[in-house]
């Protein structure tokens, strides 16, 4: 009996000492679970600084979290009891640890949050830092596309740019050829009847096209360049957008200059027919400093010639920049702007007269109304307002020559012309026919009437003149 009690004590003691080799490895596990799970995350060796960076997958890393949340609650509780004797000793042992440590399992249940909340702070911040690094480098994005575009401008300027100059060396060495071609063949053109001084002058012309026309050019690049330094400097400073110069406006000056000098006339031509309105202004005292001249789309000046050569206060004003550099040149007042705004820009009352010469063909009517609105505005009492118009009543004028000038809206009749004037408020209003063909292009009437209504419809007056006056 002594040795079966002996063995069954032994045996307890065994089981006992199991037990406890049990509830230690129990214990070993638990602590390395925690201190796994309390280690701080392995940083990465080095950031992403790639154009388009890869940002973490925040998805991943949430999960993360939220299995640590849960883990969280595992602090302190009992593992599941096992089925069996030392599976139910081991337990109580557990128990009996459990309570013995509860001043300490509160403390790590206490880290364990802190962790778990200190996470939720990181996943927080690195969602705002990748939220402002994907907007950051989409802004970058766009400001490269940006510069681009304005390389590519910068290049297609310099490129045309270039091709002027050399189309301009071009003309320069065939005008030196045939300045010398005549100087040896002056006999044999002559009896050709070529006229010698007249090819040279067109050579002249077509020379002084494209210098004025690389001077524009050279001008708009000009503009571009300090238009990008300015602009790339506020987008590094501020992060603003980049945007171009609008210069679409002033791309056909040089056309528009070319096609003046070739269908227009010379400047002697024109000069000759303009000064029949000189002895109008001096009847009416209007030149001086108290009544003003302003002439509205002054072209290449030679209104604004006649007036300085008669000592009249006057200058004008044109959109065409190429224009506005021929009439700086030979000293005149003349300022870069469209006719509609220059007048609203002035006060009531403000001039003598207000001329217009061959521009309200131009204009479409409700813009060609608040111009003439405009004009009685800012007129004196007993100004007068003068514009020149191609004749429409003039068949070969109305349907053919009026066209020449791709830039003409419609012809505008005498009679719509002169009730314009007289509806908006300008007074004694009249129509002068002017500049009719020469004689020699009239049909030998021979006193039939038909013959005679022939040259006044096909011959006459190319111009006519409406005149106002304000009230």
């Amino acid at each position: 009996m002594q040795d079966k009690g002996q063995r069954s004590a032994n045996s307890l003691v065994n089981s006992s000492m199991a037990n406890d080799t049990n509830v230690q490895t129990i214990m070993q596990e638990i602590r390395e679970r925690i201190r796994q799970r309390s280690a701080p995350p392995r940083l990465p060796a080095e950031p992403d600084f790639s154009p388009n960076p890869q940002l973490p997958d925040m998805n991943s890393l949430e999960t993360t979290v939220r299995s640590l949340h849960l883990n969280k609650l595992l602090v302190g509780e009992l593992p599941p009891q096992p089925p069996t004797f030392r599976g139910r000793l081991g337990s109580l042992l557990v128990k009996a640890l459990r309570r013995m440590l509860f001043w300490y399992t509160a403390g790590i249940r206490d880290f364990q949050a802190g962790v778990a909340a200190g996470f939720d702070q990181q996943v927080a911040a690195l969602k705002s830092v990748a939220a402002a690094t994907q907007q950051n480098w989409r802004f970058s994005m766009e400001v490269e596309d940006r510069f681009e575009k304005l390389a590519h401008a910068l290049e297609a300027e310099t490129a045309a740019r270039e091709h002027l100059g050399q189309r301009l060396e071009a003309e320069t060495a065939a005008r030196e050829q045939l300045s010398s071609d005549l100087a040896e063949q002056t006999g044999a053109r002559e009896a050709l009847g070529v006229s010698t001084s007249e090819k040279s002058r067109q050579v002249d012309i077509a020379i002084q096209q494209l210098r004025a026309e690389n001077s524009h050019q050279h001008a708009r690049i000009s503009i571009l360049l300090e238009d990008v330094r300015k602009k790339a400097a506020a987008t590094s400073a501020e992060a603003q957008p980049v945007v171009l110069s609008d210069e679409d406006s002033h791309v056909l000056d040089g056309f528009y200059m070319a096609l003046e000098d070739r269908f227009r006339g010379i400047r002697t031509e024109i000069q000759d027919r303009l000064r029949f309105y000189l002895p109008l202004l001096e009847k009416n005292r209007i030149g001086d400093q108290r009544m003003p001249i302003l002439d509205l789309g002054c072209g290449r000046g030679e209104w604004l010639e006649i007036l300085a050569e008669a000592n009249l206060d006057a200058y004008g004003v044109d959109t065409n920049r190429i224009f506005i550099a021929q009439c700086m040149e030979k000293g005149l007042r003349v300022t870069e702007e469209d006719a509609l705004q220059h007048l609203r820009s002035l006060p009531d009352s403000r001039l003598g007269a207000v001329t217009g010469f061959h521009i309200i063909e131009h204009l479409p009517l409700d813009v060609l109304i608040k111009l003439i609105d405009e004009t009685v505005r800012v007129l004196k009492p007993g100004g007068l307002a003068i514009f020149e118009t191609p004749n429409p009543q003039n068949v070969l004028v109305g349907s053919h020559n009026f066209y020449i000038d791709p830039t003409h809206r419609h012809p505008i009749p005498c009679l719509t012309a002169q009730f314009l004037l007289e509806a908006r408020g300008l007074c004694d209003v009249e129509i002068l026919q002017l500049h009719p063909y020469p004689e020699s292009f009239n049909v030998p009437d021979g006193g039939m009437e038909l013959a005679r209504r022939f040259n006044a419809y096909f011959y006459g007056p190319q111009d006519y003149a409406v005149i106002g006056r304000r009230v």
